[in-house]
């Protein structure tokens, strides 16, 4: 099926297989590749937070936005230097069920894209309070962009599938 977007729901098993790909996707950058020389200031397999952000984190929660493509972004604390902003990678989600973007000619399915931030402000409450805080008060492009839209928890594992941002604090 080859559509612009995918109205098909995103399951709790559909949130494991993306953030299982795509810390294989970060692993092959900050561990094996052209990143890993931020391997002395982050440890890149200890975040504080992933999240599924953005439109497909909205069609998480309300069903009714669509799938074009996941935005999955780590966040991880401040250490000296911020991680590479401009750093995306990206892999082929490939589920039949959310067909492929056909103005992608290579994917099979949809792409995902990894980010990466390094945040100053991080609550001692855990990762749930820390992205709030970097969302109302980190006052950068992501940081706004992000509050537009929606959050759901990937990792820590117990909180997969939290909606912790729709548009505003929930």
């Amino acid at each position: 099926m080859k559509s612009k977007r995918s109205f098909e729901p995103i399951t709790r098993k559909d949130l494991r297989d993306l953030y299982v790909g795509s810390v294989k996707c970060l692993h092959k950058h900050f561990i094996q590749g052209d990143g890993a020389k931020w391997k002395k200031l982050y440890s890149i397999e200890k975040p504080i937070a992933v999240a599924l952000c953005q439109g497909a984190a909205m069609h998480f929660h309300d069903h009714s936005n669509g799938i074009k493509d996941f935005d999955i972004w780590f966040f991880y604390p401040f250490n000296q230097k911020h991680l590479p902003y401009r750093t995306i990678r990206h892999w082929d989600y490939v589920n039949p069920k959310f067909g492929r973007d056909p103005s992608i000619p290579d994917y099979k399915g949809r792409r995902v894209d990894v980010l990466v931030r390094s945040i100053r402000s991080h609550s001692s409450k855990g990762p749930v309070d820390t992205i709030r805080q970097y969302l109302k008060f980190e006052n950068t492009a992501s940081s706004r962009a992000l509050a537009k839209k929606a959050v759901v928890m990937l990792f820590p594992k117990r909180l997969r599938g939290r909606v912790i941002w729709y548009k505003r604090e929930i």
